[in-house]
Protein backbone atom coordinates (compact mmCIF):
# COMPACT_ATOMS: atom_id res chain seq x y z
CA UNK A 1 0.00 0.00 0.00
CA UNK A 2 3.19 2.13 0.93
CA UNK A 3 4.35 2.00 -2.56
CA UNK A 4 1.76 2.32 -4.35
CA UNK A 5 1.13 5.81 -2.86
CA UNK A 6 4.52 6.35 -3.23
CA UNK A 7 4.78 5.57 -6.75
CA UNK A 8 1.37 8.01 -7.00
CA UNK A 9 3.06 10.65 -5.65
CA UNK A 10 5.91 10.81 -7.96
CA UNK A 11 3.48 10.45 -10.71
CA UNK A 12 1.74 13.86 -9.05
CA UNK A 13 5.19 15.70 -8.92
CA UNK A 14 6.35 14.82 -12.17
CA UNK A 15 2.96 16.24 -13.67
CA UNK A 16 3.21 19.47 -11.30
CA UNK A 17 7.34 19.98 -12.39
CA UNK A 18 6.44 19.60 -15.45
CA UNK A 19 3.09 22.16 -15.88
CA UNK A 20 5.99 24.66 -17.52
CA UNK A 21 7.41 22.18 -19.43
CA UNK A 22 5.70 21.69 -23.30
CA UNK A 23 5.77 18.28 -25.12
CA UNK A 24 7.56 18.74 -28.69
CA UNK A 25 6.60 16.61 -31.23
CA UNK A 26 9.71 15.30 -33.25
CA UNK A 27 9.81 13.59 -36.41
CA UNK A 28 8.54 10.04 -36.50
CA UNK A 29 10.39 6.55 -37.51
CA UNK A 30 8.73 2.90 -38.09
CA UNK A 31 10.59 0.29 -36.47
CA UNK A 32 10.34 -2.30 -40.13
CA UNK A 33 11.17 -1.54 -43.82
CA UNK A 34 9.25 -0.26 -46.30
CA UNK A 35 7.65 -3.46 -48.09
CA UNK A 36 8.63 -6.08 -45.62
CA UNK A 37 7.05 -9.66 -46.18
CA UNK A 38 5.61 -11.29 -42.75
CA UNK A 39 5.16 -15.08 -43.21
CA UNK A 40 2.30 -15.30 -41.40
CA UNK A 41 -0.19 -13.14 -38.84
CA UNK A 42 1.75 -14.62 -35.92
CA UNK A 43 5.02 -13.21 -36.79
CA UNK A 44 3.11 -10.07 -37.23
CA UNK A 45 1.79 -10.24 -33.86
CA UNK A 46 4.99 -10.85 -32.36
CA UNK A 47 6.73 -7.77 -34.33
CA UNK A 48 3.64 -4.99 -35.52
CA UNK A 49 4.46 -2.40 -37.38
CA UNK A 50 5.37 0.71 -34.67
CA UNK A 51 5.79 4.25 -35.48
CA UNK A 52 7.75 6.00 -32.50
CA UNK A 53 7.48 9.84 -32.31
CA UNK A 54 10.98 11.69 -31.03
CA UNK A 55 10.22 13.60 -27.75
CA UNK A 56 13.27 16.48 -27.83
CA UNK A 57 11.92 18.50 -24.99
CA UNK A 58 12.28 15.54 -22.72
CA UNK A 59 8.27 15.77 -21.37
CA UNK A 60 7.98 13.51 -19.09
CA UNK A 61 5.10 10.24 -19.98
CA UNK A 62 3.35 9.60 -16.67
CA UNK A 63 0.86 6.55 -16.37
CA UNK A 64 -1.85 9.46 -17.35
CA UNK A 65 -0.48 10.17 -20.76
CA UNK A 66 -1.43 8.27 -23.82
CA UNK A 67 -0.21 8.88 -27.41
CA UNK A 68 -3.08 8.20 -29.98
CA UNK A 69 -3.06 7.76 -33.64
CA UNK A 70 -5.22 7.76 -36.24
CA UNK A 71 -4.61 6.10 -39.50
CA UNK A 72 -6.10 5.25 -42.83
CA UNK A 73 -5.89 1.10 -43.95
CA UNK A 74 -5.48 0.26 -47.74
CA UNK A 75 -5.88 -3.03 -48.25
CA UNK A 76 -4.37 -4.65 -51.82
CA UNK A 77 -4.51 -1.63 -53.26
CA UNK A 78 -7.64 -0.29 -52.35
CA UNK A 79 -8.54 3.27 -53.01
CA UNK A 80 -10.82 3.72 -50.29
CA UNK A 81 -9.53 3.37 -46.93
CA UNK A 82 -10.33 1.74 -43.53
CA UNK A 83 -10.14 4.29 -40.91
CA UNK A 84 -8.02 2.76 -37.71
CA UNK A 85 -6.83 3.93 -34.03
CA UNK A 86 -3.72 2.83 -31.98
CA UNK A 87 -2.41 4.05 -28.99
CA UNK A 88 0.33 3.56 -26.31
CA UNK A 89 0.53 4.83 -22.58
CA UNK A 90 3.60 6.15 -21.22
CA UNK A 91 5.30 6.64 -24.34
CA UNK A 92 5.76 7.99 -28.00
CA UNK A 93 6.21 4.09 -29.72
CA UNK A 94 2.84 3.67 -31.38
CA UNK A 95 2.20 -0.44 -32.49
CA UNK A 96 -0.60 -0.71 -34.87
CA UNK A 97 -2.98 -2.81 -33.55
CA UNK A 98 -5.59 -2.89 -36.41
CA UNK A 99 -7.08 -6.43 -37.11
CA UNK A 100 -5.52 -7.79 -39.59
CA UNK A 101 -5.77 -10.48 -41.77
CA UNK A 102 -3.22 -12.76 -44.02
CA UNK A 103 -2.75 -13.13 -47.42
CA UNK A 104 -3.08 -9.30 -47.89
CA UNK A 105 -0.95 -6.46 -49.00
CA UNK A 106 -1.48 -2.88 -46.80
CA UNK A 107 -0.66 0.15 -46.83
CA UNK A 108 -0.69 2.94 -43.46
CA UNK A 109 -0.95 6.05 -43.67
CA UNK A 110 -1.05 8.06 -40.53
CA UNK A 111 -3.11 11.05 -40.44
CA UNK A 112 -2.99 12.48 -37.17
CA UNK A 113 -1.51 11.73 -33.74
CA UNK A 114 -2.57 13.15 -30.63
CA UNK A 115 -0.96 13.73 -26.86
CA UNK A 116 -3.62 12.83 -24.35
CA UNK A 117 -3.82 13.32 -20.17
CA UNK A 118 -6.45 11.83 -18.28
CA UNK A 119 -8.08 14.45 -15.82
CA UNK A 120 -8.71 13.03 -12.44
CA UNK A 121 -11.26 15.99 -11.25
CA UNK A 122 -13.51 15.81 -14.69
CA UNK A 123 -13.23 11.85 -14.97
CA UNK A 124 -12.27 12.98 -18.98
CA UNK A 125 -9.17 13.01 -21.55
CA UNK A 126 -8.30 16.66 -22.27
CA UNK A 127 -5.89 16.82 -25.66
CA UNK A 128 -2.32 18.73 -24.88
CA UNK A 129 -1.02 18.55 -28.40
CA UNK A 130 -1.35 17.59 -31.93
CA UNK A 131 0.88 16.50 -34.86
CA UNK A 132 -0.82 15.95 -38.48
CA UNK A 133 2.54 14.98 -40.17
CA UNK A 134 1.73 12.25 -42.33
CA UNK A 135 3.52 8.85 -42.39
CA UNK A 136 3.48 6.00 -44.69
CA UNK A 137 4.47 2.33 -44.24
CA UNK A 138 3.74 -0.10 -46.54
CA UNK A 139 3.76 -4.43 -46.01
CA UNK A 140 2.22 -8.15 -46.74
CA UNK A 141 1.10 -10.53 -44.30
CA UNK A 142 1.27 -13.87 -46.14
CA UNK A 143 -0.57 -16.90 -44.67
CA UNK A 144 -1.90 -20.69 -46.36
CA UNK A 145 -3.57 -20.79 -49.48
CA UNK A 146 -7.69 -21.12 -49.22
CA UNK A 147 -8.71 -24.19 -50.53
CA UNK A 148 -12.20 -24.09 -50.17
CA UNK A 149 -15.16 -22.22 -48.45
CA UNK A 150 -18.59 -23.96 -47.18
CA UNK A 151 -21.82 -22.30 -46.43
CA UNK A 152 -24.08 -23.34 -43.98
CA UNK A 153 -27.58 -22.01 -43.62
CA UNK A 154 -30.53 -22.39 -40.66
CA UNK A 155 -33.63 -21.35 -39.31
CA UNK A 156 -34.35 -19.75 -36.06
CA UNK A 157 -37.75 -18.99 -34.94
CA UNK A 158 -39.25 -17.40 -31.46
CA UNK A 159 -41.25 -20.54 -31.77
CA UNK A 160 -39.09 -22.50 -30.32
CA UNK A 161 -39.08 -21.99 -26.73
CA UNK A 162 -36.37 -24.08 -24.98
CA UNK A 163 -33.29 -23.71 -27.53
CA UNK A 164 -31.40 -26.58 -26.21
CA UNK A 165 -33.91 -28.63 -26.21
CA UNK A 166 -34.95 -28.01 -29.60
CA UNK A 167 -31.40 -27.33 -30.96
CA UNK A 168 -31.23 -25.32 -34.37
CA UNK A 169 -28.07 -26.94 -35.60
CA UNK A 170 -25.95 -27.64 -39.30
CA UNK A 171 -23.66 -31.54 -39.85
CA UNK A 172 -20.55 -30.36 -40.82
CA UNK A 173 -18.70 -32.42 -43.21
CA UNK A 174 -15.78 -32.61 -41.55
CA UNK A 175 -14.16 -36.05 -44.07
CA UNK A 176 -14.04 -33.71 -46.89
CA UNK A 177 -12.48 -30.40 -44.66
CA UNK A 178 -10.11 -32.79 -44.13
CA UNK A 179 -9.39 -34.15 -47.50
CA UNK A 180 -9.15 -30.26 -48.80
CA UNK A 181 -6.06 -29.53 -46.03
CA UNK A 182 -4.51 -32.78 -46.74
CA UNK A 183 -4.81 -34.24 -42.72
CA UNK A 184 -6.37 -37.28 -41.17
CA UNK A 185 -8.49 -35.92 -38.49
CA UNK A 186 -9.58 -32.06 -37.78
CA UNK A 187 -7.75 -31.87 -34.86
CA UNK A 188 -4.85 -31.62 -37.09
CA UNK A 189 -5.79 -28.31 -37.95
CA UNK A 190 -6.13 -25.07 -36.09
CA UNK A 191 -9.88 -23.93 -35.48
CA UNK A 192 -10.46 -19.83 -35.67
CA UNK A 193 -13.36 -17.89 -35.26
CA UNK A 194 -13.09 -15.12 -37.61
CA UNK A 195 -14.20 -11.27 -36.80
CA UNK A 196 -16.64 -9.63 -39.09
CA UNK A 197 -14.03 -8.12 -41.03
CA UNK A 198 -12.31 -11.61 -41.57
CA UNK A 199 -9.91 -11.41 -39.32
CA UNK A 200 -8.46 -14.02 -36.14
CA UNK A 201 -10.63 -13.43 -33.39
CA UNK A 202 -7.83 -13.22 -30.40
CA UNK A 203 -9.90 -15.09 -27.57
CA UNK A 204 -9.20 -18.46 -30.30
CA UNK A 205 -5.55 -17.79 -30.80
CA UNK A 206 -4.10 -16.51 -27.09
CA UNK A 207 -3.79 -19.25 -24.34
CA UNK A 208 -4.87 -17.03 -21.78
CA UNK A 209 -8.31 -17.59 -23.36
CA UNK A 210 -9.93 -20.59 -25.40
CA UNK A 211 -12.34 -20.82 -28.02
CA UNK A 212 -15.31 -20.96 -25.87
CA UNK A 213 -14.61 -17.55 -24.24
CA UNK A 214 -17.05 -16.29 -25.85
CA UNK A 215 -19.39 -18.86 -26.16
CA UNK A 216 -20.44 -18.10 -29.91
CA UNK A 217 -22.29 -14.72 -28.85
CA UNK A 218 -22.00 -11.68 -31.35
CA UNK A 219 -23.19 -8.20 -31.47
CA UNK A 220 -25.86 -6.90 -33.93
CA UNK A 221 -22.38 -5.93 -36.33
CA UNK A 222 -21.38 -9.53 -36.03
CA UNK A 223 -18.78 -8.91 -34.18
CA UNK A 224 -17.88 -11.22 -30.52
CA UNK A 225 -19.43 -9.96 -27.38
CA UNK A 226 -20.57 -11.62 -24.06
CA UNK A 227 -23.84 -12.94 -23.16
CA UNK A 228 -24.39 -10.85 -20.03
CA UNK A 229 -22.44 -7.74 -21.06
CA UNK A 230 -19.61 -5.73 -18.90
CA UNK A 231 -15.99 -6.34 -19.63
CA UNK A 232 -15.01 -8.54 -16.98
CA UNK A 233 -12.22 -11.51 -18.03
CA UNK A 234 -10.48 -9.81 -20.41
CA UNK A 235 -13.27 -9.41 -22.54
CA UNK A 236 -12.34 -4.76 -22.54
CA UNK A 237 -9.67 -5.70 -24.76
CA UNK A 238 -10.87 -8.65 -26.84
CA UNK A 239 -13.64 -6.50 -28.50
CA UNK A 240 -11.89 -3.39 -28.89
CA UNK A 241 -10.91 -1.61 -25.48
CA UNK A 242 -14.71 -0.43 -24.78
CA UNK A 243 -17.57 -2.34 -22.91
CA UNK A 244 -18.84 -5.61 -25.09
CA UNK A 245 -22.23 -4.68 -26.77
CA UNK A 246 -25.15 -6.19 -26.23
CA UNK A 247 -25.29 -9.83 -27.00
CA UNK A 248 -27.90 -10.66 -30.18
CA UNK A 249 -26.65 -14.03 -31.56
CA UNK A 250 -24.93 -17.09 -30.90
CA UNK A 251 -23.19 -19.13 -33.69
CA UNK A 252 -20.92 -21.65 -32.45
CA UNK A 253 -19.27 -25.10 -33.07
CA UNK A 254 -19.45 -27.60 -30.65
CA UNK A 255 -16.13 -29.15 -29.20
CA UNK A 256 -15.22 -31.75 -31.46
CA UNK A 257 -16.15 -29.73 -34.67
CA UNK A 258 -18.64 -31.12 -36.59
CA UNK A 259 -22.05 -29.40 -35.76
CA UNK A 260 -22.62 -25.96 -35.67
CA UNK A 261 -25.06 -24.89 -33.30
CA UNK A 262 -27.91 -21.54 -33.33
CA UNK A 263 -29.31 -19.34 -30.85
CA UNK A 264 -31.07 -16.24 -29.98
CA UNK A 265 -30.53 -14.00 -27.29
CA UNK A 266 -33.92 -14.12 -25.03
CA UNK A 267 -34.93 -13.42 -21.93
CA UNK A 268 -37.44 -14.52 -19.72
CA UNK A 269 -39.58 -12.80 -16.61
CA UNK A 270 -42.92 -12.79 -15.19
CA UNK A 271 -45.31 -10.79 -16.94
CA UNK A 272 -46.00 -7.18 -14.95
CA UNK A 273 -48.79 -5.11 -16.11
CA UNK A 274 -47.38 -2.25 -14.28
CA UNK A 275 -43.99 -2.88 -14.71
CA UNK A 276 -42.67 0.56 -16.59
CA UNK A 277 -41.03 0.17 -20.09
CA UNK A 278 -41.71 -0.19 -23.77
CA UNK A 279 -45.32 -1.54 -25.23
CA UNK A 280 -44.58 -5.50 -25.55
CA UNK A 281 -44.12 -7.04 -28.77
CA UNK A 282 -43.04 -3.23 -30.51
CA UNK A 283 -39.03 -3.17 -30.00
CA UNK A 284 -36.96 -0.04 -29.76
CA UNK A 285 -34.25 1.50 -30.92
CA UNK A 286 -31.12 2.17 -28.64
CA UNK A 287 -28.21 3.68 -29.39
CA UNK A 288 -25.07 2.67 -27.21
CA UNK A 289 -22.38 4.91 -26.78
CA UNK A 290 -18.81 4.18 -26.56
CA UNK A 291 -15.39 5.41 -27.80
CA UNK A 292 -16.08 3.54 -31.28
CA UNK A 293 -19.22 3.38 -33.65
CA UNK A 294 -21.54 1.26 -31.78
CA UNK A 295 -24.11 -1.60 -33.33
CA UNK A 296 -27.95 -0.22 -33.49
CA UNK A 297 -29.40 -2.50 -31.35
CA UNK A 298 -33.10 -3.25 -31.20
CA UNK A 299 -34.90 -4.75 -27.90
CA UNK A 300 -37.97 -6.56 -28.80
CA UNK A 301 -40.58 -8.25 -26.62
CA UNK A 302 -43.63 -10.41 -26.69
CA UNK A 303 -46.29 -11.96 -24.23
CA UNK A 304 -46.71 -15.54 -23.77
CA UNK A 305 -49.52 -16.93 -22.15
CA UNK A 306 -48.13 -20.01 -20.13
CA UNK A 307 -50.28 -23.49 -20.05
CA UNK A 308 -49.50 -24.13 -16.40
CA UNK A 309 -51.17 -27.80 -17.09
CA UNK A 310 -53.99 -27.07 -13.95
CA UNK A 311 -56.13 -24.93 -15.63
CA UNK A 312 -54.63 -21.63 -14.65
CA UNK A 313 -51.59 -19.79 -17.28
CA UNK A 314 -48.95 -17.48 -16.36
CA UNK A 315 -48.19 -14.50 -18.33
CA UNK A 316 -44.42 -14.13 -19.25
CA UNK A 317 -42.83 -11.03 -21.07
CA UNK A 318 -40.28 -12.91 -23.56
CA UNK A 319 -37.00 -10.18 -24.43
CA UNK A 320 -34.99 -10.72 -27.16
CA UNK A 321 -32.96 -8.81 -30.17
CA UNK A 322 -33.12 -10.03 -32.97
CA UNK A 323 -35.20 -8.69 -35.57
CA UNK A 324 -37.70 -10.83 -37.60
CA UNK A 325 -36.57 -11.13 -41.68
CA UNK A 326 -32.85 -10.45 -40.61
CA UNK A 327 -29.81 -12.97 -41.43
CA UNK A 328 -27.46 -13.27 -38.80
CA UNK A 329 -23.80 -14.18 -39.80
CA UNK A 330 -20.61 -15.75 -38.48
CA UNK A 331 -17.89 -16.79 -40.66
CA UNK A 332 -14.78 -20.12 -38.99
CA UNK A 333 -11.60 -21.56 -40.70
CA UNK A 334 -9.54 -24.32 -40.10
CA UNK A 335 -6.30 -23.91 -40.80
CA UNK A 336 -2.70 -25.36 -41.27
CA UNK A 337 0.85 -24.24 -42.28
CA UNK A 338 -0.29 -24.38 -45.51
CA UNK A 339 -4.04 -24.63 -46.62
CA UNK A 340 -6.95 -23.24 -45.07
CA UNK A 341 -10.67 -23.85 -45.20
CA UNK A 342 -13.21 -21.08 -44.31
CA UNK A 343 -16.83 -21.95 -43.28
CA UNK A 344 -19.74 -19.41 -42.98
CA UNK A 345 -22.83 -19.81 -41.46
CA UNK A 346 -26.08 -17.83 -41.78
CA UNK A 347 -29.42 -17.69 -39.15
CA UNK A 348 -31.94 -17.10 -41.05
CA UNK A 349 -34.96 -15.62 -37.97
CA UNK A 350 -38.22 -15.73 -38.99
CA UNK A 351 -41.15 -14.52 -36.72
CA UNK A 352 -43.37 -16.54 -34.54
CA UNK A 353 -46.46 -14.00 -34.39
CA UNK A 354 -48.77 -14.73 -36.94
CA UNK A 355 -48.75 -12.73 -40.34
CA UNK A 356 -51.79 -9.63 -39.36
CA UNK A 357 -53.32 -9.77 -42.85
CA UNK A 358 -53.01 -13.55 -43.34
CA UNK A 359 -55.21 -13.81 -40.44
CA UNK A 360 -57.29 -10.99 -41.19
CA UNK A 361 -58.31 -12.74 -44.07
CA UNK A 362 -59.03 -15.84 -42.26
CA UNK A 363 -61.42 -13.83 -40.41
CA UNK A 364 -63.15 -11.56 -42.10
CA UNK A 365 -66.52 -13.24 -41.18
CA UNK A 366 -68.07 -11.96 -38.01
CA UNK A 367 -68.23 -14.79 -35.66
CA UNK A 368 -68.75 -14.77 -31.46
CA UNK A 369 -68.11 -17.02 -28.89
CA UNK A 370 -64.72 -18.22 -28.15
CA UNK A 371 -61.97 -17.43 -30.35
CA UNK A 372 -60.87 -19.30 -33.08
CA UNK A 373 -57.00 -21.34 -33.04
CA UNK A 374 -54.28 -20.65 -35.52
CA UNK A 375 -50.83 -22.31 -35.66
CA UNK A 376 -47.87 -19.83 -35.84
CA UNK A 377 -48.46 -20.30 -39.48
CA UNK A 378 -51.87 -19.11 -39.70
CA UNK A 379 -53.64 -22.43 -40.69
CA UNK A 380 -56.79 -22.73 -38.48
CA UNK A 381 -56.51 -25.25 -35.81
CA UNK A 382 -60.00 -27.20 -34.64
CA UNK A 383 -58.34 -27.00 -30.98
CA UNK A 384 -55.38 -26.46 -29.11
CA UNK A 385 -52.28 -27.99 -30.07
CA UNK A 386 -48.73 -28.23 -28.18
CA UNK A 387 -46.60 -25.77 -28.75
CA UNK A 388 -47.34 -21.70 -29.64
CA UNK A 389 -51.40 -21.59 -30.30
CA UNK A 390 -52.44 -18.07 -31.68
CA UNK A 391 -56.69 -17.48 -30.40
CA UNK A 392 -57.79 -14.57 -32.43
CA UNK A 393 -61.19 -13.25 -30.35
CA UNK A 394 -64.29 -11.37 -32.05
CA UNK A 395 -63.04 -8.41 -30.58
CA UNK A 396 -60.50 -8.98 -33.01
CA UNK A 397 -57.78 -9.37 -30.07
CA UNK A 398 -55.10 -12.09 -30.00
CA UNK A 399 -53.53 -14.20 -27.16
CA UNK A 400 -50.08 -16.46 -27.49
CA UNK A 401 -50.66 -19.77 -25.53
CA UNK A 402 -48.15 -22.24 -25.03
CA UNK A 403 -49.37 -25.58 -24.16
CA UNK A 404 -46.57 -28.37 -22.76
Amino acid sequence: MKQLLLTTLMAFTAIFSQAQTTFKWGSASWDIEDGRVYENIDEFNADPATITYENPANFTLTFLNVVAIRYDVYIDGATEAITATSSKQLGTDVALSYDFIEGHDYRIEVQQAVLCQANLATHSTDTLSTNNDKYTISFRINGPEIVNEYSYEATMSLAIIDQEEELTYSEVDLASICKDLGINDITEAQFIGLNANGSYNKAFTSPDYGFDFFDGWRDADGEYTVWAGGAGGGAFELVGGHNPYPAVYCIKFNEVCDTIKYFFYDYWSEYDPDEPGEIPGTGSSVKQRAPLKAPETHYNSVIIDWDNGDGTTTQWMRRYRVDPGNDYKASFIFKTQEKAVLLHATMHFVASEYDPDGVNSLTDKAFEGEGIVYGIDGVRKSALTKGINLIVYPNGQTRKLFVR
